[in-house]
């Protein structure tokens, strides 16, 4: 593995994702200032709808990604990447038409019928610059990827900020803004790949065998990946049923709160990929064994967040202050889900493990499924359901992490046991107590934590410095 390629590359996603980074802090801090709770539901909505778009690729993506991950533009076979583009752009008209007739026919109200009618057109641009995006990064061109992520964000921050100001309160303007910045990436990436799509194509039949054929290889990958995202999703489609559109909007305001650093953190994964398929099995081992017990180490001092974060948030929107508690049981999301992503999530990847991968997201999404029925039901609680969420996502990491542990002969530690009983005391803290009283209990909890651990982050600083050193 080139470390410093890979430093570089893991530099520039992460300055993309500091970009989108302040487009994501004008959506949760400036637009909800202008729109309405129930406008700003209907845009999550819109947001929410959107997020699942990838489905509608069927895993033609994920094959291609699979198949081609780790070869360089001048390896792969052009021809074959471009006539699956092509297959995709008729397939993806063709499921837009359907959203679209489904709009026409059965939305209830003229806003969830724009909703469904700007996700028909989303699901086109998006899954087209998914495609060519997944490509780029097959090859280990990531920071064309992180490039084009950074337009599309700063196109939209741009729209977002003149909006805000001129106090836009209507929410279609906002998803047509969406729409353009993704189209904008799209269009980005058409260009850098350009000799892809200009190389020629094969006939239809034979496109339309090979398309399938990826579509098989990465099926399982694209089923895991929205069983991965229908863990929350499910919790948020529940609510929005339950309790309405306006405690569907305070939850998914939270909620982007969480998704900040998780989005930051998984781009990490993004420049991982291609490099560890390219790397020895030690270097992967070694690696594993790395990124596990730095997240392990760092990632609990996030909830030190939570305490500056309530106090200043409901001053900025009052009228989100009631339900600031959310976000004390969402946070462990933060840590759990982002270490999934990055380090789990990644090795099963590239271990070719995408059937354990989907048997793990499948089985916590069933288990969210009874939890949330039990929740809303049984308990008749928000909270309830919110907390089951919250358990499977912390028990499929720690399932995720004791398989690879397995796989790679890796020795499973106490710290994630630690780190779960550490994530509790956390949510009693800031649900039961005082917010000041709670911040510090809590730091010095953390400081115990890093006490009992310090042999595990001394080592770590060690072998750190050495790759540094090494590189």
């Amino acid at each position: 593995m080139n470390f410093k390629s890979l430093a570089s590359n893991i530099m520039t996603a992460f300055a993309a994702q500091g970009v989108s980074f302040l487009a994501s802090v004008a959506m949760s801090l400036f637009v909800p200032k202008v729109l309405g709770v129930e406008t700003y539901g209907y845009w999550q909505l819109f947001v929410f709808y959107a997020s699942y778009s990838g489905f509608f690729m069927f895993g033609l993506n994920d094959g291609v990604y699979l198949v081609e991950g780790g070869r360089t533009r001048d390896e792969i076979d052009k021809r074959l990447v471009n006539s699956q583009f092509r297959f995709g752009v008729i397939f993806q008209l063709v499921v837009a038409g359907c959203i679209a007739a489904f709009s026409a026919l059965a939305a209830s109200g003229a806003q969830r019928s724009f909703v469904l009618m700007a996700f028909a057109l989303y699901v086109v641009v998006y899954n087209l610059y998914g495609y060519l995006g997944f490509v780029l990064q097959a090859m280990n061109e990531t920071k064309l990827y992180s490039y084009s992520t950074m337009i599309e964000r700063l196109v939209f921050l741009a729209i977002i900020l003149v909006m805000v100001l001129v106090r836009v309160s209507d929410f279609e303007p906002y998803v047509v803004a969406y729409l353009f910045s993704k189209a904008c990436s799209l269009g980005y990436c058409v260009y850098h790949s350009r000799d892809i799509l200009l190389s020629g194509s094969l006939g239809v039949w034979e496109a339309a065998r090979v398309s399938f054929s990826s579509i098989k290889v990465g099926f399982a990958l694209m089923i895991s990946n929205v069983a991965s995202m229908l863990i929350l999703g499910v919790a948020r489609a529940l609510v929005d049923s339950v309790w309405g559109i306006e405690a569907f909007g305070s939850v998914s305001f939270w909620l982007s709160m969480v998704n900040f650093f998780i989005a930051f953190v998984s781009q990490a994964s993004m420049v991982l990929f291609p490099a560890l398929r390219q790397g020895t099995e030690q270097e992967r081992r070694v690696f594993y064994r790395g990124i596990r017990d730095m997240m392990e180490i760092a990632f609990p001092a996030v909830y030190l967040l939570y305490f500056p974060i309530a106090w200043l948030l409901p001053l900025w929107l009052p009228q989100y202050a009631d339900s600031v508690r959310f976000l004390a049981i969402l946070l462990p999301v933060c840590v759990f889900e982002a270490k999934t992503n990055l380090c789990c999530t990644t090795y099963f990847k590239v271990l070719r493990e995408e059937r354990m991968l989907l048997k793990v997201n499948l089985c916590a999404l069933a288990a969210n499924v009874v939890l949330s029925i039990l929740g809303i039901y049984l308990i008749g609680s928000l909270e309830a359901v919110l907390l089951g969420t919250v358990a499977c996502i912390v028990g499929r990491s720690l399932w995720s992490e004791f398989y690879l542990n397995c796989r790679l002969d890796i020795q499973s530690k106490l710290i994630s046991l630690q780190e779960v009983c550490l994530t509790a005391g956390f949510v009693a803290l800031a649900l039961v107590i005082p917010e000041l009283e709670a911040a510090v209990a809590y730091a010095v909890l953390f400081g115990v934590y890093l006490l009992i651990n310090r042999t595990v982050a001394l080592d770590l600083f060690d072998r750190t410095r050495r790759v540094i050193a090494g590189s």
